[in-house]
């Protein structure tokens, strides 16, 4: 039939392509296309490539070396954030309860730092209270001065004894509510204020943070950490202790817990002040080694936390994370704690430490870096 004959008959127009015929059952059907040209849609474009298929990032299905290390590191840093962002949550409630317990006038009192504490050499006083329970106020059982310096590397420590006393010669400046009595009177007559103002004037060192030490929760918080092990510089044989009972430590390394710790910061019957002094700053830095362990390094926020609420201080979260991280990366010495000298006295009946102003100038000087 002729493309005339079919364009009569009502057929395909002329011209137009005919569609190949379809292909019988069994028969074989058109060539696949060219090698290399992707096969035609049914709209006549090309067909996209099959897509390949994807695996989920957590899908250890043909994982290599390389893989399985990002896996490793991804999870390690999601779990320091989360270890993080919950301890510091921990820390912060802790320094919110310690911060209301600090009155206006003893923030007023303090000397107020250049920067922050990663770059600005610190002092912090501690203050450890006397008062028994139910007692209003109290004289303060320690005072203790902590210089955190990132410029010199080092962590120092200066105590005052509690004995010293305070007169004309000694503190000229110092309140007139303080004048001839022992310098622990001042947090008794002052409280918080006036300790800071006595011990300013009296070592002529600024005080830019206060911490008030409660000695039961200081118990508490050595019987959370499972106690404490220390090295006793000087042993103490059946010394008198409040409660009407005696209690005794060697000479070397000790283990103490709650009770015990307590005791053995506060025994002051058959040993000198200056003594006593050296054994709180022994105690102090075997708890905070405790603390920051490397086997306990994983809880210090919480553990920090519990010792936050054993104190009272100005200190806000963000400032002791910082003070926690240089206590880790400073250098802590034996030949960086002090305590201010003095010659034993009775005056009046009472025992008083008169200072030696001229070796006190020297470790004064010393304790700031300026030997």
């Amino acid at each position: 039939m002729t493309e005339g004959e079919v364009a009569r008959a009502g057929g395909a127009s002329a011209g137009a392509v005919l569609a190949p015929p379809r292909p019988r059952d069994g028969a074989v059907g058109p060539p696949p296309p060219p090698a290399g040209r992707p096969p035609r849609a049914p709209g006549g474009g090309e067909q996209p490539p099959p897509k390949a298929r994807n695996s989920h990032w957590w899908s250890l299905r043909g994982v290599g070396p390389l893989g399985w290390a990002v896996r490793v590191v991804l999870v390690l840093v999601v779990a320091f954030i989360v270890w993080g962002v919950a301890g510091y949550l921990a820390l912060s409630s802790a320094v919110s309860e310690s911060n209301a317990l600090i009155t206006p006038a003893a923030r007023k009192a303090l000397t107020p730092t250049s920067g922050m504490m990663l770059t600005t050499p610190t002092n912090i006083l501690f203050i450890g209270s006397d008062a028994r329970p139910g007692q209003g106020q109290s004289r303060s059982d320690t005072l203790m001065i902590m210089r955190v310096d990132p410029n010199s590397g080092k962590v120092k420590y200066l105590s005052i004894p509690r004995d010293t006393l305070i007169d004309s010669t000694s503190c000229p400046t110092c309140g007139s509510y303080v004048q001839n009595q022992k310098i622990n009177a001042a947090y008794y007559f002052q409280g918080e204020p006036g300790a800071i103002h006595t011990v300013e004037k009296f070592t002529g060192l600024p005080i830019n943070h206060v911490v008030i030490v409660s000695f039961d929760g200081l118990s508490k918080v050595v019987d959370d950490l499972g106690g404490i092990t220390l090295n006793n510089p000087t042993a103490l044989k059946a010394c008198w202790y409040p409660g009407n009972t005696r209690v005794s430590f060697p000479r070397g390394t000790i283990t103490l817990n709650g009770k015990t710790a307590l005791e053995y910061v506060r025994v002051r019957h058959c040993d000198s002040d200056i003594q006593r002094e050296e054994r709180q700053q022994v105690f102090l830095s075997a708890l905070k080694s405790k603390i920051i362990s490397p086997g306990d390094v994983w809880k210090a926020p919480w553990s920090a936390a519990s010792l936050v609420k054993a104190l009272a201080t100005d200190m806000s979260a963000t400032d002791l994370a910082q003070l926690g991280w240089l206590e880790m990366t400073l250098s802590q010495s034996k030949k960086d704690h002090w305590v201010l000298p003095g010659t034993p006295q009775m005056i009046n009946g009472g025992a008083y430490i008169v200072n030696s102003p001229v070796q006190s100038a020297a470790i004064k000087r010393a304790f700031m870096g300026k030997n």
